[in-house]
């Protein structure tokens, strides 16, 4: 029975962290490029859905405010570069999550097969002495580990398969 590495119960949970953060990481930046273009176009401010958009982007803007000057248009839209930004550094944010993740597991797996493969040799050459250690037993060799049952005749006279005729008899 060999023994394998499989994955363990963190990859399972890292691989839902992963997934929540790119989930995240993409509803904030839907929202910011929606904020990006109602300002750009000189949406007007006091509907509802606009009203909304800008709620939900005032706390994702929180970290990134005021980084970059907003410029404005003739007609009122405005070029605020912060928002781009920050759905960069949001994407970013979540690859770079990604990226760790995966590494903490290719070490966790890469040490969890260095133990199994350790325990593997040590179990092997414990079953090695242990066999060297009967007086006259050596090894089996692979020929002796399995070998096919033998091959019998059939009794004469009996038929061995459909069709086949029997020895001839004296009744008529």
């Amino acid at each position: 029975m060999a023994i394998t590495a499989t994955r363990s119960p963190v990859y399972r949970v890292s691989r839902v962290l992963t997934w929540l953060v790119y989930a995240f990481a993409i509803v904030a930046i839907v929202f910011l490029a929606t904020a990006f273009f109602l300002e750009l176009f000189n949406a007007n401010e006091s509907t509802p859905f606009v009203e909304w958009v800008d709620r939900a982007t005032k706390r994702l803007m929180q970290p990134f405010r005021g980084i970059f000057p907003a410029v404005e248009g003739e007609s009122g839209s405005v070029f605020d570069a912060s928002l781009l930004f920050a759905m960069f550094m949001y994407g970013l944010l979540a690859m770079a999550m990604h990226a760790l993740l995966d590494w903490i597991d290719r070490k966790m797996f890469a040490a969890r097969s260095t133990e199994i493969a350790r325990a593997t040799a040590e179990a092997q050459a414990q079953a090695a002495a242990a066999r060297a250690s009967v007086p006259g037993s050596l090894p089996p060799t692979a020929a002796e580990v399995w070998q096919p049952p033998p091959r019998t005749a059939p009794p004469p006279g009996s038929a061995s398969g459909p069709g086949v005729q029997g020895p001839p008899t004296d009744n008529p």
